[in-house]
């Protein structure tokens, strides 16, 4: 199980620099006071990836912990790499989500960043929790079939 969280924030934290280094370098993608120091706005963001890591991967411990011992899925961890691709899923589809909350609704961009990491925080647990119950019962399925045998 943590071999997975670990994962997932690798993935996250990886992602969130490599696109905070397109956003900037490529994209110039900074705020108007920033345009021209190229170097401090990354620096900028590299510190929101930091803190954007440790929050969603926080909450996804906390929610996927609970889950595995609400539903008594203590023997049985889910796949590393499920946990790898979600962080990079979740890294990859921010930027897009964030880009359209600073355009569509300017005044409400931090809600809209807020909405999105919520709902990344629930359905990241969900699908690890999901993936853990399914682990369980490949498990047991492997475990009445060789005892058959």
């Amino acid at each position: 199980m943590r071999r997975a969280i670990l994962l997932f924030m690798l993935g996250i934290f990886c992602t969130a620099l490599s696109t905070a280094a397109i956003s900037v370098y490529l994209f110039h993608d900074v705020d108007r006071d920033e345009i021209g120091r190229w170097n401090e706005a990354f620096a900028g963001l590299c510190a929101e990836s930091v803190l954007f890591t440790l929050a969603v991967c926080g909450g996804v411990a906390i929610l996927t912990f609970a889950g595995r011992h609400f539903f008594h899925l203590k023997d049985c961890s889910p796949r590393a790499k499920l946990g790898l691709f979600l962080g990079i899923g979740v890294t990859i589809l921010q930027y897009p989500w964030d880009f359209a909350g600073r355009t569509a609704f300017a005044k409400f961009a931090d809600v809209s960043l807020s909405l999105y990491m919520t709902v990344a925080i629930a359905l990241c647990s969900i699908v690890i929790v999901r993936d853990n119950f399914m682990q369980m019962k490949l498990r047991e399925l492997s475990a009445a079939s060789s005892g058959r045998s």
